[in-house]
């Protein structure tokens, strides 16, 4: 048998090593692990939980609405690779890389952040951060998509999105005065797999 320490009530209690997750024999919390792909370490997560950084090397990680785990780019390296573009820009115009010529003006365009299907899309990320300002910031910002949808006609998709709200709402209640986390965090899971378009 293996020892575990719950994150919720710091209770020592001994789980199958192989163990998936499990529910705490003090305050019945329920967790699960997450192993990190690059370095290989196992952490405790909620059940369902669909994004994470590791806290060992800092890669993201993720899982689609099927559950399938996809992973991101190690940290440092997308730090790396961002540095890199800047000083190839640099270097590009400290050369005088196109002549000295102005740009041309372009027309303007609507970009995919005016598109409230899109915007939905963005915002829900704040939801997986399951942090409280990432929560209060996600409720303000799908309120305003929900209105946004019911604007252009898009009632199903607005009362989706207003039930996403509802379920961010619950899991909020029951994560700061207690009750059935496990029950809140499945009606968060499924009041977002219900936003198909994302």
């Amino acid at each position: 048998m293996a020892e575990v320490t719950c994150p919720q009530c710091q209770t020592r209690q001994e789980i199958d090593p192989d163990a998936d997750g499990y529910r705490c024999i003090v305050c019945a919390a329920t967790w699960g692990f997450v192993r990190c792909t690059v370095c290989g370490e196992r952490y405790h997560t909620r059940p369902g939980t669909r994004a994470w950084i590791c806290p060992n090397c800092g890669t993201p990680h993720g899982r689609n609405r099927r559950g399938i785990s996809r992973v991101g780019v190690p940290l440092p390296l997308l730090l790396g690779a961002i540095v890199a573009i800047g000083a190839v820009v640099a270097l590009a115009l400290a050369l005088g890389g196109d002549g000295g010529a102005a740009p041309s003006p372009t027309p303007s365009s609507p970009t995919s952040i005016a598109d409230p299907l899109n915007k939905v899309c963005r915002d829900l990320v704040d939801v997986q951060l399951l942090r409280v300002d990432a929560l209060e910031r996600a409720i303000e910002a799908l309120n305003g998509d929900a209105d946004a949808l019911r604007k252009l006609g898009e009632r199903d998709r607005a009362a989706l999105v207003d039930d996403a709200v509802t379920a961010i709402q619950s899991y909020q209640e029951v994560a700061q005065g207690g009750g059935d986390t496990q029950a809140a965090t499945m009606e968060l899971l499924d009041a977002l797999d219900a936003v198909d378009w994302c």
